[in-house]
């Protein structure tokens, strides 16, 4: 008896058997032989198909990620080690892109985004109709009308649930802010709604998720469809050049803005090691900054790359609305090559003007990154001095201790007026200041242990604990508990300067070597889970 497989079976057979297949197998049917290709004739609404069910795959897109609604966060975080393979299809050049390739809209909005295992788009069948004696177009037309009217009849019949989803991750009641555990301040009833609420939002997107991911566009189709056409030049006659595409990003962490933009150039520093900022919420990334990466389509190349790589001025890299206003208002004297007005990438730029200006150009780049981080830790460093300076005066917490605080504050090395303005600190500055912290420290644990005033204030009769605790609050406290953090982070920072100023070489190879769209960063998240294990 011969074997039966599926090209061998009648065709009434064979169309009960494909109605039932999911898109991957569609495809892998129609590659087996002639007689199913013939049948099933995919058309691009087909390969679309297959393209999404590959990139819930973790052999093919990688992870899944969830994004939890009410704050937004994303598990696993942005910038985590799972998310260096992750993949996402386009629907329009029919590809399996990296997600730097992507702007935010098209891979976390609800309906763009991945759908989680489980759901209706995660186990959705093949839409394929047996249409023969249609051409080719007309075939595609009809599938196409198809899918999407049965889309847009589920976006209606879902609108109950969107309701829900909605009202789920916007309650009325006052949410925590974004990093800050809501079940420490939240009472049990609130934390029980809160956690109803992620139960009920979690259950609408089995079904609102990934719905019209076939709109799905990465930024390259984006641009060729004009969405950004009211950028070009032809719109805009007898005026300056206007800003090139941007597309934003996810964000990332980063201790300051060269480490954001020379990532891995130097040996990163553990999170245990830095010094906290002067935040006003206590988040828990309170040691680094959260900038947007955004990626910007050169004129000269015709590819998309990171920010970076086109040196702009410093306050281009915080926001998306500095970046684009930076662009359009890019301006840059060059002593040889005079005034220069259209922003270009390292490469396009060596190629144009030489060797010899993208060598000046990216080591003063460089330099105005590690200095705006110098002048952060500066500020870090002289942050707390003013006020000891205020407290041993007359009328301040520390008045009656005057005597004590003499090896303090007394012959300071830096003028008061000059604290917040002076432009760099010198070696001995910075010595100076070691030792007259440690005094401090050593002070600060003998007031803790009672220490008795040789003046005793009539109009101050706190006890010393009322005295430290008025003293050590809000971000005093923070200086306090990271000073040393803060003065070796500078000195680490005022080597680094006068390295890359003795190495412009080295600073120009990492900025030709690296890969101008997939940025490496170092992972803190997985220092802190393995501080947590070692711990």
């Amino acid at each position: 008896m011969p074997a039966i497989s599926l090209h061998t079976v009648p065709m009434d057979i064979q169309l009960n058997i494909l109605g039932y297949v999911d898109p991957i197998s569609l495809i892998n049917l129609a590659q087996t032989c002639q007689t199913l290709r013939t049948i099933i004739h995919p058309t691009r609404v087909n390969l679309l198909q297959r393209l999404l069910a590959l990139e819930l795959l973790p052999e093919y897109g990688g992870i899944v990620p969830l994004i939890r609604g009410r704050d937004n966060q994303i598990i696993p975080p942005v910038g985590s080690s799972d998310w260096e393979s992750n993949r996402y299809a386009c629907g329009g050049c029919l590809k399996l892109l990296p997600h730097q390739r992507f702007d935010n809209h098209n891979i976390l909005r609800l309906n763009l985004r991945k759908p989680p295992p489980g759901s209706r788009e995660a186990t959705r069948l093949a839409e394929w109709w047996f249409l023969n004696g249609w051409e080719d177009d007309v075939r595609g037309r009809i599938i196409q009308h198809r899918v999407y009217a049965r889309v847009s009849e589920e976006v209606r019949s879902l609108a109950d649930v969107r309701r829900q989803h909605y009202e789920a991750t916007h309650p009325d009641d006052e949410m925590p802010h974004n990093g800050v555990n809501q079940f420490l301040w939240a009472a049990d009833e609130q934390a029980e709604a809160i956690a109803a609420n992620d139960r009920t939002a979690y259950d609408a997107e089995l079904l609102l998720c990934g719905l019209r991911r076939h709109n799905r566009r990465c930024n390259e189709c984006r641009f060729l469809r004009g969405d950004w056409g009211h950028l070009s030049p032809a719109n805009n006659p007898g005026n300056a050049l206007p800003p090139l595409p941007v597309a934003t990003g996810r964000k990332l962490p980063f201790y300051n803005l060269f480490d954001r933009c020379f990532p891995t150039f130097f040996n990163p520093v553990p999170l245990s090691e830095t010094g906290r900022r002067f935040t006003a919420f206590g988040n828990q990334r309170n040691k680094v900054y959260e900038w947007m990466m955004c990626t910007v389509r050169c004129r000269g190349c015709s590819k998309w790359q990171d920010a970076s790589q086109f040196r702009l001025p410093i306050a281009a890299y915080k926001t998306e609305d500095m970046l684009v206003r930076e662009l359009g208002q890019y301006s840059v004297w060059d002593a040889e090559l005079g005034d220069l007005r259209e922003p270009k990438c390292n490469r396009c730029f060596l190629r144009d003007h030489g060797m010899a200006a993208f060598r000046r150009h990216i080591v003063r780049f460089a330099r105005s990154l590690l200095l705006d981080a110098l002048n952060r830790v500066k500020y870090q460093v002289l942050f707390g001095w003013g006020k000891l300076l205020e407290d041993f005066r007359p009328g301040g917490d520390f008045a009656s201790w005057a005597e004590y605080g003499a090896p303090i504050v007394s012959s300071f090395p830096i003028q008061e007026d000059d604290l917040l303005t002076v432009p760099y600190l010198t070696t001995w500055q910075i010595d100076d200041l070691y030792h007259r912290f440690a005094r401090f420290k050593i002070f600060v644990k003998h007031m803790y242990q009672g220490l008795r005033p040789m003046r005793q204030s009539i109009l101050d009769s706190r006890s010393n604990e009322e005295v430290m605790t008025n003293v050590m609050t809000s971000w005093f406290r923070i200086w306090y508990g990271d000073y040393y953090l803060y003065e070796g982070m500078y000195r680490r920072l005022k080597n680094l300067l006068e390295w890359i100023e003795q190495h412009e070489q080295d600073v120009v190879q990492y900025a030709l070597g690296v890969d101008p769209l997939r940025l490496e960063r170092y992972d803190w998240d997985a220092e802190a889970e393995e501080g947590e294990i070692i711990s």
